[in-house]
């Protein structure tokens, strides 16, 4: 037990009023500053700088009832010595004693001698009449230090003293908080003055009689619980208040979910009863109503997500799972859950639900970085996506935490074929290759053949044929055991390593017969890896070696062992494989065998068969298999176009027009497949309609055709998905004018594909945009060639207008070489109508950032950078996408490119007029600065070009590099008078502006070009009216009368005009002149005139401006009949 501390002693100066520890003597003193700190020996100062004392019972509670423990004392406090009358010494002193300094009991006597007896409670007379030991020590404090008081006196009793105060104490402390109980639940004594109870409650009995049950309740509670207590105190505190750094006893991260009460509980069982009973509504209106009680209940998510499941809401039940993983998020197994259930349980749909698994693994990720499962999911879900670069990343990541990881390589290597960076995959293989030659005793996986076959494919997907060899005859020679035979590598003419016997190894000097078994070379050579290494040859030109190698398939069948059952696959690639290198004879071979297995005969099958007949001259055999592929599949295209090429060049006309017509109406019964299919009202479907199919994927490529072969063959798919677009945008583009929103969608989808493919054609951004287009890219020539709109109908046409052609060679059919007009057989200027319609559309459906990019690709495109006209139609679009967005910078720089390619040109600067007025957005950008500056160059370099040699010279005139528009020699153009209109929108500029000093400097210099024109008078007038009723005006009466004679010019020249309209503008206009200077009786008579000559079929309607403004007169003048009567005449509708 700690020693107990001393109450601080008091000071002669202080008041002697006292502040008792016991709760009942609250009714003697409760001043302000007083807190539970006076239960445990705190004064006035130790109170108000006591941190943090609410949370004290919570830490420092005894540990059973009755009992005193070390924590009854606070930490920074002092437990409380009782004086010489059971009191505690030196009560109510606001300061501390010194910590080695005893305190005389006979100060506290003092301290209480001026209590009155009255007011104390009996419990503390019984305190002041029992005996109790007055002298005590302490432990010293560095909280509360004051001076040594003068003297003292040692208790000889002093740990008698303290055991009988412990005791005491605590017995006090458990009648106080048992009577604290009572009080807060029950209350039973409400007593009036006489001691009666009060009848004012009439239901005071019953309450009475619960509020003591629940007191009995809760005092059971307390006495069941209180053997718990020692456990809830030993926990360690959370915050800042235990000791510094990273100790094992700190708790991290969020604290455990709350443990479901009893009615969760409850309503769970339930739920997942009826979940068992597949009574789906009764169990998810159970479990939303756990989820109303409490959202954070794990169990509630995931079985809401089962109903879901079962119920086929697939979309829903993703949904529930993601929630129930995010309550625990440092639970792996909640987001794999959720991963694996996008990934495996939603069928069709998986595609549109990889970004969600994707979310799931990254989370997982996360929340365990060293998970190599959830860099595994993550990286399959970038593989499915073919977002190699982020797979990369993941399987690099998976190498770095578990190196030389088998399964990690593999994928890694079909990653970086994926992303074309086979180096990185390669450099992996031979790190790992390297450790497991030099310490196999440490690698616990098995490296094996299919390693190779990965390894070796990555040399042979770059064309690295001879590199691919080499390193499968290394690595087989080491899995065979013959690792030491090194001499082998020098020999690279042939393969002779592994034949099957030593005819061809005997005349290799190095060679030793009885080194090692005949079974570890040629024989224990895998047929996979041995007909890959025949590819390898024919690629490399080595037929002979090439077929040693494909002769162990035995197409003929010499052996019985019939391997073309047992590999079928190996037979039809090596077929594929001769037919590309033009060897049809020994494809027919391979072909052969497969045609007597079921599984294998497909259209595929006898199409190549028919094309090797083809190749050998066999046209009968040729057209039998073509026949029985088209007569096998009624949609198949392929080998039905084939035939009518067949025909043709057989001189048979007629019968290659019936297989066209039928390839033609397939062609058209699958694009009307298409468009009712995305006419549909599934959304879902929709979107996968016309996205593009997830490719297969294997563990390693089966293929050993060189990276350009892949991307011809990508390039035919490519064509084919955009000539379906191009059939989709066809369709859809009336309807999608009409205003369809369905169609329009379906028409952008499809303008979209074809957009991206032709911006992504490197031949036409070059990097000299100054070079005109002559022709295509070797490279993408092919891409540029293949039609979107097919050339059947061509074909048809040919065969139809005569059937008795002698045109059998295909070179005659070559057009001359000419500049290429057209890509994928769509014409430039219908690819610029693509182009810019599908711009408007995204700045109608508020893509604006879009359709700025596609009039930006189009300007870029040299086959209309050098076209005057095309770039006008493409500026004059981004003019169009920029009104409809409001985007009122753009606007003012397309007007500006106007100006400079048609300078000096009226239209130009009338154009820049009209487009900023339809801009519905403020004038910031009409009257800004860089504006102002150039249509400043344009009047310099138009001033010019009319001054003489003298003039030029001055510095003002030095613009002739302004001069942007150049005739058909590359020579400028140069203006040969003033342009009124550009002296006008200069001047408008600084009106709009409030320059109206300058402004009126270019007014009257078109004035004098064209003195009677109205709007010049009109705009003269103007600007001398606002620069009069300016402050920095010199002569107002002045400007004032200038600018009426201006404007009474301009009344004059319209009032005589034939036109209602511009008699009512000349009125209106008056009548706001005399209104801006504050001349209502002389502004309302020509508003009236307005008025009373307006006629229903005018074209400009002033009639509500006009209204509005004499509505305004009249009750500003104090007529508000004449307001109240113009108002119901004009101005309700």
């Amino acid at each position: 037990m700690r020693p107990i501390l001393p109450h601080p002693a008091p000071r002669a100066n202080d008041t002697p009023q006292s502040q008792y520890p016991d709760p009942e003597l609250s009714q003697l003193q409760n001043p302000p500053w007083s807190s539970q700190y006076q239960l445990y020996g705190g004064g006035r100062e130790q109170a108000v700088r006591a941190p943090g004392w609410g949370d004290f019972h919570r830490r420092y509670s005894t540990s059973q009832r009755g009992e005193t423990s070390h924590h009854d004392t606070p930490p920074g406090s002092h437990s409380i010595p009782p004086g010489p009358t059971g009191l505690p010494s030196g009560f109510n002193t606001p300061t501390f004693a010194d910590p080695n300094t005893p305190i005389v009991t006979s100060e506290a006597g003092r301290a209480l001698s001026n209590v009155d007896a009255a007011h104390v409670p009996p419990r503390v007379l019984d305190w002041l009449q029992s005996d109790s030991p007055h002298l005590h020590e302490h432990t010293p404090s560095s909280d509360h230090i004051t001076p040594p008081m003068p003297s003292f006196e040692i208790d000889p009793n002093l740990d008698t003293s303290r055991a009988e105060f412990a005791i005491h104490t605590s017995e006090q402390r458990t009648r106080s908080r048992e009577s604290s109980v009572v009080a807060d639940f029950a209350n039973q004594e409400r007593q009036d003055s006489d001691g009666y109870i009060s009848d004012a409650d009439s239901e005071y009995l019953d309450h009475t009689g619960k509020m003591e049950k629940l007191k009995n309740d809760v005092i059971n509670l307390n006495d069941r619980d209180s053997g718990d207590e020692s456990l809830s105190q030993s926990r360690q505190p959370i915050g800042r208040r235990g000791t510094r750094g990273r100790g094992r006893g700190t708790f991290r991260g969020p604290r455990r979910a709350a443990e479901p009460t009893g009615d969760v509980k409850l309503r769970l069982s339930q739920a997942s009863q009826y979940f068992i009973e597949e009574k789906y509504p009764e169990s998810r209106a159970l479990v939303h109503e756990v989820i109303r009680i409490n959202a954070e209940t794990y169990e509630a998510w995931t079985l809401l997500a089962s109903i879901f499941k079962e119920e086929g809401d697939i979309n829903s039940a993703v949904y529930g799972l993601m929630f129930a993983a995010h309550l625990r998020p440092k639970h792996l197994s909640a987001w794999f859950n959720c991963a694996r259930f996008a990934l495996e349980e939603t069928g069709d749909l998986r595609p549109f639900y990889l970004r969600s698994a994707q979310f799931c693994y990254a989370a997982a990720v996360r929340a365990d970085y060293k998970s190599l499962e959830a860099h595994f999911g993550k990286a399959e879900v970038f593989l499915e996506q073919e977002k190699y670069k982020g797979a990369i990343s993941e399987y690099q990541t998976i190498l770095k935490l578990n190196p030389h990881n088998i399964a990690a390589l593999r994928k890694l290597a079909e990653a970086c074929m994926g992303a074309e960076a086979v180096d990185v995959a390669k450099d992996r293989y031979k790190e790992s290759i390297a450790y497991i030659r030099t310490s196999p005793d440490k690698f616990d996986q098995s490296f094996g053949w299919e390693d190779v076959y990965v390894y070796v494919e990555l040399f042979a997907f770059v064309g690295q044929y001879g590199e691919a060899i080499r390193e499968l005859k290394t690595l087989s020679r080491w899995l065979l055991g013959r690792e030491d035979e090194y001499y082998w590598d020098s020999i690279t003419a042939d393969d002779c390593e592994f034949d099957v016997d030593n005819s061809r190894r005997l005349a290799i000097s190095d060679f030793a017969v009885d080194k090692f078994p005949l079974e570890t070379y040629g024989m224990s050579l895998p047929l996979e890896l041995r007909v890959q290494l025949g590819f390898y040859r024919l690629r490399l030109g080595d037929q002979d070696e090439a077929m040693r190698h494909l002769e162990y398939l035995d197409p003929s069948n010499t052996t019985g062992e019939d391997i073309a059952l047992n590999n079928p696959f190996l037979y039809l690639n090596t077929a594929n494989q001769l037919f590309e290198a033009n060897l049809f004879k020994d494809a027919l071979r391979f072909y052969e065998p497969l045609k007597e297995i079921p599984e294998e005969i497909t259209t595929s099958l006898y199409t190549q068969m028919g094309l090797c007949f083809l190749g050998e001259n066999q046209r009968e055999e040729a057209e039998t298999h073509l026949k029985m592929a088209a007569e096998m599949d009624e949609s198949n295209e392929d080998a039905r176009m084939h035939l009518a090429k067949l025909y043709e060049q057989q001189k048979r006309p007629q019968q290659a027009l019936e297989v066209v017509n039928e390839v033609i109406s397939i062609k058209r019964k699958k694009n009307s497949e298409l468009v009712r299919k995305s006419t549909s009202k599934d959304k879902q479907a929709l979107a996968g309609q016309f996205r593009k199919p997830p490719k297969d994927r294997r563990a390693y490529r089966t293929s050993t055709r060189p990276l350009a072969d892949e991307r011809v063959k990508a390039q035919t798919e490519k064509a084919q998905h955009l000539q379906t677009q191009y059939y989709i945008m066809k369709s859809m583009l009336d309807p999608m004018r009409e205003g369809d929103v369905e169609a329009m969608h379906q028409w952008m989808n499809a303008a979209r594909d074809l957009t991206e493919d032709f911006r992504q054609l490197k031949s036409f951004y070059p990097w000299d945009k100054y070079i005109q287009f002559q022709e295509y890219r070797d490279a993408e020539r092919v891409q540029a060639m293949t039609a979107l709109d097919s050339d059947l109908s061509s074909m048809a046409e040919r065969l139809a207008r005569s059937f008795e052609t002698n045109r059998t060679d295909k070179d005659e059919m070559v057009q001359p070489k000419v500049v290429p007009t057209e890509y994928r057989g769509i014409s430039f200027q219908s690819w610029l109508d693509i182009l810019m319609e599908y711009a408007i559309c995204n700045a109608r459906n508020g893509n604006t950032r879009e359709s700025y990019e596609v009039c930006n690709a189009a300007k870029d495109a040299i086959i209309y950078y050098h076209s005057p006209e095309d770039m006008f139609l493409i500026h004059l679009c981004w003019c169009m996408c920029a009104l409809i967005s409001s985007d009122e910078e753009t606007v003012v720089s397309m007007a500006r490119f106007f100006m400079r390619d048609y300078q000096f040109t009226t239209d130009s600067y009338r154009l820049f007029g009209v487009l900023t007025r339809m801009c519905q957005s403020p004038v910031s950008w009409y009257c800004a600065g860089p504006t102002q500056k150039f249509v400043l160059r344009q009047i310099k370099a138009m001033d010019y070009a009319l001054m003489d040699e003298e003039t030029r010279n001055e510095k003002y005139f030095h613009e002739k590099g302004s001069y942007s528009t150049l005739d058909k020699h590359g020579r400028p153009i140069m203006n040969d008078d003033l342009d009124i209109s550009l002296l006008m929108l200069y001047g408008y500029i600084l009106f709009v502006g409030s320059s109206y000093a300058y402004a009126i400097n270019y007014f009257l210099r078109a004035h004098a070009l064209d003195p009677d024109n109205p709007m010049i008078n009109l705009s003269i007038g103007l600007a001398y009216l606002h620069h009069a009723l300016k402050r920095q005006a010199e002569n107002r009466q002045y400007g004032i009368l200038q600018g009426l004679t201006f404007i009474l010019r301009y009344y004059d020249a319209r009032k005589k005009s034939d036109l209602i309209e511009e008699r009512l503008e000349a009125h209106h206009n008056l009548a706001r002149a005399y209104h801006i200077l504050g001349l209502p009786h002389l502004a309302i008579p020509y508003y009236w005139k307005v008025l009373q000559e307006h006629k229903g079929d005018t074209k400009e309607n002033l009639v509500i401006e006009t209204a509005y403004n004499l509505q305004t007169l009249y009750t500003m003048s104090g007529n508000p009949e004449m307001a109240q009567s113009v108002t119901k005449e004009w101005l309700v509708i």
